[in-house]
């Protein structure tokens, strides 16, 4: 015990280094960060399920990607009725991932090469499955009765108020053991933990610094907007319309979530390491994402922007006012975009036309890495994976490593590493099916196919990492011109930049540029395009279908946060 403990604070002090740019912000405010659902990563023992050991056989390959960290899916004992999502033991990991050593190893091996590693961790609701709640429901004057929320029913069986659950049905189930009701905005199986109960709230800061010990470098919070209800479990005047039940007001957003973010802050803050909190923080407007942050900054450094991430049509004045918003309405924050995740459909599928989605690929991640901020990375969609087509998915068998089928498994599917039957991921049968679309999109063939959707996103990331401009350099909003073209720069404090043009349009689109803030800059050389193209020599210019042109300039005169800043550009 005195030796696991002695490695743990070993980890907990050098796994999370504190590289920083000359600008002095911390690794998270420009980071890429690379979500793996770890059941469907990489298998190192051949029973056809991903694991921690897997991950740690594929470090090489995230840093050629280039990202800055992993963000793990849960990997604690659970149940599985929502894959880890419903936890049964906050601190330990369930044997078909691994081992607490193994975390142990991914950790020190992943430090090695400058990935943090991230904790997926379920604040909301634990699974019913957990010693707290089958403690909890054993009678009403359990000690932790109050560590979830129970309420008495009203008449003729009636749940204790009409609100739905954000996966169907009521929110509520009756428990015959206290004939009293609990509460669960997802499944019954994930009743929702009581943040107003101190006890609860002590145990839950134990498990963050367990983890903190153990190496982790932050945590993706699940379900932020979800830790407090009404106090007074009012009904919804109408459950099926107004806002959909994950934004609703009566157990969506309220304002005693900001207490519990503030502390749980706090005790990240006081690791070393400038560790994180990024946040699943659904919100209905960009001011309700603003606050998440916290009004004094001190709640989640990286609140995930939905406003963005829930879009799925190219329409470039959407985009614009969305990256726009971001940027002007965040008091200054890092804006958190992303597209695909283990809950949404892969972007590959989402924004293709059938005939250009690779090139549309290349277009989505300009879309979330050349503007300023955090961006978030879902596995497989630096290599174009799509979602599972029902045809293939349909005919899925459920089994021991597959109990249930989830209308999210489309995006879900195993890593596709090679062109193989297994694709790499498994020698044995993997829980879900390889796509058949490996045998192209595949780690293997595109790492060494120069024009390739993993090449792309190599040198996008290589682009944010060693261009001043795109690693702490501003955003610059421009007109392009035209409602189908989204076009903007980024600016290092000197003047010089880059100018990003992005046609979200299939056809060939021109371009006439304004609203630099002083005069218009020198335009000098391609950083990347696609399609192939060359600098323009003026601001009207034109720009291929579904293109992505990033060209560098040396200087202008910019007015920028209030300064005249000026430089002498080499003509």
């Amino acid at each position: 015990m005195r030796r696991r403990f002695a490695i743990a604070a070993a980890l907990s002090a050098a796994a999370c280094f504190t590289p920083v740019f000359a600008a002095g912000k911390p690794w998270w405010s420009h980071a890429v960060i690379y979500e793996i659902y770890l059941r469907s990563y990489q298998d190192s023992n051949g029973d056809g399920v991903g694991d921690l050991n897997g991950v740690t056989r594929r470090l090489d390959y995230l840093k050629r990607l280039g990202v800055d960290a992993i963000w793990l899916t849960p990997f604690y004992p659970s149940p599985n009725a929502d894959f880890g999502y419903d936890v049964s033991n906050y601190t330990d990991v369930t044997p078909e991932y691994g081992t607490i050593a193994d975390w142990d190893r991914l950790v020190h091996e992943a430090d090695k090469k400058g990935i943090r590693v991230l904790v997926d961790l379920v604040l909301n609701h634990s699974s019913e499955q957990h010693p707290w709640f089958k403690e909890s429901r054993a009678s009403t004057g359990n000690p932790k009765r109050d560590w979830y929320i129970w309420r008495d029913g009203r008449a003729a069986g009636e749940p204790p108020t009409n609100w739905l659950s954000i996966f169907g049905g009521p929110a509520w189930t009756r428990d015959v053991r206290t004939n009293q009701w609990y509460y669960h905005i997802f499944m019954p199986q994930q009743p929702d933990l009581n943040w107003a109960s101190p006890g609860l709230r002590a145990a839950m800061h134990g498990v963050v610094r367990f983890w903190l010990d153990h190496g982790a470098c932050g945590f993706r919070l699940d379900a932020t907007p979800y830790l407090f209800e009404d106090l007074a479990f009012r009904d919804d005047p109408d459950p099926k319309a107004g806002p959909p039940a994950w934004i609703k007001p009566y157990n969506a957003g309220r304002a005693e979530n900001h207490e519990v973010l503030r502390d749980l802050r706090a005790i990240v803050d006081a690791y070393p390491g400038d560790r994180v909190l990024l946040g699943e923080s659904a919100t209905a407007t960009i001011e309700d994402l603003a606050s998440v942050y916290g009004a004094h900054h001190d709640e989640i450094n990286l609140p995930m922007d939905f406003l963005f991430g829930n879009l799925n049509k190219l329409d470039a004045s959407v985009f614009k006012r969305q990256v726009d918003d971001a940027e002007q309405k965040l008091a200054g924050e890092p804006p958190v975009f992303f597209f695909s995740s283990h809950d949404h459909s892969r972007q590959w599928s989402s924004f293709g036309d059938g005939v250009r989605n690779d090139q549309i690929a290349k277009l989505t991640a300009a879309l979330t890495l050349a503007p300023r901020g955090t961006a978030l990375i879902y596995y497989g969609e630096e290599i174009g994976m799509r979602d599972m087509p029902d045809a293939e998915l349909n005919g899925a068998p459920l089994g021991r490593n597959r109990p249930r089928a989830d209308d999210r498994d489309k995006a879900r599917t195993p890593m596709q590493w090679t062109a193989e039957a297994r694709a790499g991921f498994t020698t044995g049968t993997p829980w879900l099916p390889v796509q058949s679309s490996a045998s192209i999109y595949n780690a293997a063939r595109e790492s060494a196919d120069p024009d390739s959707i993993f090449r792309w996103y190599e040198d996008m990331i290589r682009l944010r990492r060693e261009n001043t401009s795109f690693a702490i350099g501003d955003y610059t909003p421009l007109e392009a011109g035209n409602s189908k073209v989204f076009a903007f720069a980024r600016t290092a404090a000197d003047g010089s930049g880059a100018l990003v043009v992005l046609n979200m349009s299939g056809l060939e689109e021109q371009v006439s540029l304004s609203g630099w803030p002083g005069a218009a800059p020198v335009v000098r050389n391609v950083l990347m395009a696609s399609p192939a193209a060359i600098a323009p020599k003026a601001q009207d210019f034109r720009i291929a279908g579904f293109g992505v042109l990033i060209v560098s300039f040396d200087c202008a005169i910019f007015h920028r946060r209030g300064l005249r800043v000026s430089s002498v550009c080499a003509r």
